[in-house]
């Protein structure tokens, strides 16, 4: 479980997240929808540890994210932008990362294998990842963030970079996790991948939740047909009234 109580972020003056408030359940997929810049990415770095709130409570687990020992066992994340060291392999890294997350070697093998083959990255695991296109090093990331099996996921932008077919195979696996019960809380700007994938959306403009609720009661509240419109009339909504 996830849960943000009143979640601030100010830097030099400018409130880049303005009292967020919001809860993952285990089971569910919960989207972070917004444009590029209105806060998405802030959030999930703080979530993850990576930036310190201001102001407010993250919890993970019921463990607060600022005990970074405890709470990043409970978590595996996916960063928008794939920072991975190059002269490693594939394989390498991932046996890494598995180590350090305290997954046992033959553990950490087996999942290698599998989540390879799924990702159509067995031909190339014992490449250096410096030969790799940024797709394929998305690929990595994924796998990186199931590699110990963790209960809540934290994906930002995940299938930025992929072609259609991985994205469809990625959507996949997303939901597969929630049906295990696992908690995922992801962000994207794209509304057709949300309308497929989400329980919950919250919409998020300039730092503040403007809407959240299931697709379908996003849909009846604002009379629309697609998630596009329910995006695009919310986010006018909010900066007409800014």
């Amino acid at each position: 479980m996830i849960e943000i109580k009143d979640l601030r972020k100010r830097y030099d003056g400018f409130l880049a997240l303005k009292g967020v408030s919001l809860k993952v359940n285990p089971g569910e997929v919960f989207v972070l929808l917004g444009s590029n810049g209105a806060g998405k990415t802030t959030l999930i770095k703080i979530l993850t540890g990576l930036l310190k709130a201001t102001e407010g409570e993250a919890l993970i687990d019921g463990v607060s994210v600022w005990d970074e020992v405890k709470s990043r066992e409970r978590f595996g994340y996916m960063p928008e932008h794939p920072h991975l060291y190059d002269r490693l392999t594939a394989r390498e890294f991932l046996e890494t990362m598995g180590s350090l997350k305290g997954v046992n070697e033959s553990t950490v093998k087996d999942r290698i294998n599998k989540l390879s083959k799924g990702l159509e990255l067995d031909r190339v695991i014992d490449s250096e990842i410096s030969s790799y296109s940024k797709g394929m090093k998305q690929k990595v990331l994924f796998a990186n963030s199931l590699i110990n099996n963790p209960p809540n996921l934290i994906l930002d932008e995940p299938t930025s970079g992929l072609d259609p077919r991985f994205t469809r195979y990625i959507k996949m696996r997303i939901r597969d996790q929630a049906v295990k019960g696992k908690t995922v809380l992801m962000s994207t700007h794209i509304t057709s991948i949300t309308e497929e994938i989400a329980d919950r959306v919250a919409i998020i403009e300039e730092g503040d939740i403007v809407a959240q609720g299931t697709v379908g009661e996003l849909f009846e509240r604002c009379g629309c047909d697609s998630l596009e419109e329910v995006f695009i009339e919310v986010v006018n909504h909010a900066r007409s009234r800014a």
